[in-house]
Parts: structure tokens; C-alpha cells; sequence
């Protein structure tokens, strides 16, 4: 049984990081490897009973705060990760895709690889703000938009994402154009694959 090269991407809120895992998954796919995603937005809390919350400065409501890492059931998380990695028929490559898996310590010590996706502040901002315009995430009006960045994302980017990268192999610009980073991520990854392999135990 051979566990796969785990593949941490992070970064801050539309930094970028669904964009470069979709694009590497397909690149590693053609190179002839099998691939899977973990994401953890799908464990995130979204429920003011179970997750953080602040009381917003505008509006006084009590919201909920993704971007603490509180906001998703890391236990849930990991044992998803650890099945998947231990899984008789598991892929070659898993990525791990996330706001703070670089922050969560029992995340960042299962990657054989991690990547940081840094983009400015504005630019962050602008693609959040047209993002969440169009897709149905309850924050389609731009001053709603606008205030729950400055209220909870730019805070959170600031206290945890940020200073994650500190922890990252690599790091990638969210506006580069992918196809000049195509070779030297590839490259990493076919050494690590070679590496990883070499390492697996004989049957």
C-alpha cells in the first residue's frame, strides 16, 4: 500500500488557491498521476450556535466568523485526511487545499509539500467583492460584501493566514501566469514523488 504525496495549497481569502489547485490537479492528472482534493471549506461550521462570531460594528448582528480557525471541525478534517492517505487504492498525489492549513499545526505536519498563495490586499478584495456578488453566498450587495472584509476577513488574514506562510516551501503569486509556474511546481513534485517512492517499504 502506498500513501500518496500530500500537497498543502494556502492562502489568503481569493487569493487564488481553488484556481492553482484546480489548475495542478489537471497538470499532474496529464502527467500521468492520479489525483484527489481535500478542501476544507466544506467543514466549515457556518452556524453561529457552533462557530465564532463577532458582533459587527455596523450592523450590531451577531455574525459568523470564517476566517478564525475555529470556524471549521478540524477533527473531521484530519480523520478524512488519515483515511484518505491510508486508503488501500489511494492516489499518487492528494491535495490539500485551504485558508489555514498552514496555520493548523496537525495539518501542517502531514504535508510533504506546502504552498503559499500571496496576492495584495486590493487585489484580494476586488476579486472577494465580484466573487461574492455573483455566486449565492447570501452576500450579494456590495456594502455587505464590503464590511464583513474589513469586519472579519482582512482581521483573520492578518492574525493566522498571514503569518502561516512562514511555513510554506514554496510560495506562488495568485496573478502569475500559471503556465510559468507550471515547470518548477511539476518539477518539485515528480522529485518528491521519486523521493516518496523510494522511501515506501518493498512488497
Amino acid at each position: 500500500m502506498a500513501h500518496p504525496l500530500v500537497v498543502g495549497i494556502a492562502g489568503g481569502s481569493a487569493s487564488g488557491k481553488t484556481t492553482i489547485t484546480t489548475w495542478l490537479r489537471t497538470a499532474v492528472e496529464q502527467s500521468g498521476r492520479t489525483v484527489d482534493v481535500l478542501a476544507s471549506d466544506p467543514y466549515m461550521y457556518h452556524d453561529v450556535d457552533r462557530g465564532p462570531t463577532f458582533v459587527s460594528p455596523t450592523t450590531g448582528e451577531v455574525t459568523f466568523d470564517c476566517n478564525r480557525p475555529e470556524s471549521v471541525d478540524w477533527l473531521a478534517f484530519l480523520r478524512d485526511l488519515d483515511t484518505r492517505t491510508s486508503e488501500v487504492v489511494a492516489p499518487d498525489v492528494l491535495l490539500v487545499e485551504g485558508l489555514m492549513i498552514l496555520h493548523i499545526a496537525a495539518v501542517r505536519e502531514r504535508l510533504d509539500l506546502r504552498l503559499f498563495v500571496e496576492l495584495d490586499a486590493d487585489e484580494r478584495a476586488l476579486r472577494r467583492l465580484l466573487r461574492d456578488m455573483k455566486e449565492p453566498r447570501g452576500l450579494r450587495e456590495p456594502e455587505v460584501i464590503a464590511n464583513y472584509y474589513r469586519e472579519s476577513a482582512r482581521i483573520g488574514h492578518a492574525l493566522y493566514v498571514e503569518p502561516s506562510r512562514q511555513y510554506a516551501d514554496i510560495i506562488v503569486r495568485g496573478d502569475a501566469p500559471l503556465d510559468r509556474v507550471q515547470p518548477l511546481l511539476l518539477a518539485m513534485i515528480d522529485r518528491l514523488l521519486a523521493e516518496h517512492s523510494a522511501r515506501e517499504p518493498s512488497t
